[in-house]
């Protein structure tokens, strides 16, 4: 006899944010802790030389013993070799359910941090203190978590939420505009997927900057990322399957946010060969990266069989397509009925490919060393 049966297993995933430009960061030993018994704090170990002692100080306030585990924001921090290093950290010192973990530093430590803690006893209490732009407006708030692996980049990943986001704009006076550009063209992104609003909030901060302005740009970000998250977590990846790849290729020389700005050329220019997007518009759209600072350059050598191969390793690709983020104007996502993606295969990428870095006129010999300053000019 065969018999057939179901059920719905439902958890409500609600997560808080703390949006402050408090100097003193008093949050950090004002928030309730009473159910928490010990602390487990993995900082980024340059946060930690800069803001290590006066955050100590504010969770001592709590009345917690305090184990703390400082982490290099590399790439390879991100990886299977050292996953185990911090699940012996936890292991060791006996963290529990009971305990709260928290995270403290950009997206390398929170990409870490949230995939060992929705492992970890099958899920871990945490809270993050992003230390960086793109970790207030992107790694912080949607649940992806993720390591690498050998092939490719942030290929392995649960969907696991921090109990608090505590964004602090202070944090960001540390961030050097090499790093702060990776957290505009993530800031870009979003405005090109869901708010032209956000973009002409960017352009008039760049004409005028302070806190509050930036302060607006990241609630609005998270306004705009969230409710692209509660569409489909893979739907706010414009330029991402492009942009990994680069990442990967490029041993990571090239960061995160110049190469998603890359891909989004790329991911532009191949919607406008398949008719999503006119030229003006992507005119004009190349022409705001530009005048933000933002990467549009590629490498000259860049190979793109290999681009291609690592492509078809990325999470919304089959055995035999490639699924694209796209778009066909500012706010105005491809998408149809049943799918948030495009497809295309392999073929067609590389043809593309091939044809469009023949005339393409932004190349560079050396591209990963060339872009790595401060300030890109055009």
């Amino acid at each position: 006899m065969i018999r057939t049966t179901s059920t719905t297993y439902t958890k409500e995933d609600t997560l808080q944010f703390t949006f402050d430009d408090d100097q003193s960061s008093s949050w950090i030993s004002n928030f309730d802790s009473r159910k928490f018994n010990r602390f487990f704090i993995v900082i980024d170990e340059k946060v930690q030389r800069i803001y290590g002692q006066k955050l100590n100080t504010l969770l001592r306030k709590h009345e917690k013993e305090i184990f703390t585990i400082s982490v290099p924001a590399k790439e390879e921090s991100k990886s299977l070799s050292f996953y185990p290093k911090l699940v012996s950290f936890f292991e060791k010192e006996k963290c529990n359910l009971s305990d709260l973990v928290i995270a403290i530093g950009g997206g390398i430590i929170l990409d870490l941090v949230s995939f060992t803690c929705s492992t970890y006893m099958r899920g871990l209490p945490f809270y993050v203190v992003p230390t960086t732009l793109i970790g207030q407006i992107d790694a912080s708030n949607a649940g992806k978590t993720c390591l690498n692996t050998e092939e490719s980049k942030n290929l392995l990943g649960t969907f696991y939420y921090p109990l608090h986001v505590y964004n602090n704009i202070n944090f960001l006076e540390t961030n050097t505009p090499y790093f702060l550009r990776q957290g505009y063209s993530e800031m870009f992104k979003y405005g090109l997927l869901g708010s032209a609003e956000l973009i002409s909030d960017m352009q008039d901060y760049f004409i005028n900057p302070s806190k509050g302005n930036l302060m607006h740009l990241i609630l609005k970000t998270n306004d705009v990322r969230i409710a692209i998250r509660k569409k489909n977590p893979l739907a706010s990846n414009l330029g991402h399957t492009f942009g990994h790849a680069i990442e990967k290729l490029s041993n990571f020389e090239i960061l995160h946010g110049d190469a998603i700005s890359a891909g989004t050329v790329l991911a532009l220019n191949f919607a406008k060969s398949e008719g999503l997007i006119s030229q003006p518009q992507v005119d004009q759209i190349m022409s705001w990266m530009k005048s933000l600072g933002l990467n549009i350059y590629l490498d000259k050598k860049l190979n793109v069989e290999k681009l291609v191969d690592v492509m078809m390793r990325d999470k919304k690709s089959s055995s035999t397509t490639l699924n694209l983020v796209l778009i066909k104007g500012v706010n105005d996502p491809y998408q149809t009925e049943n799918s948030f993606f495009y497809p295309s295969s392999p073929k067609k990428i590389i043809a593309f490919m091939n044809e469009f870095m023949r005339s393409y006129p932004f190349t560079l010999e050396e591209c990963a060393k060339l872009i790595k300053k401060d300030k890109i000019i055009y």
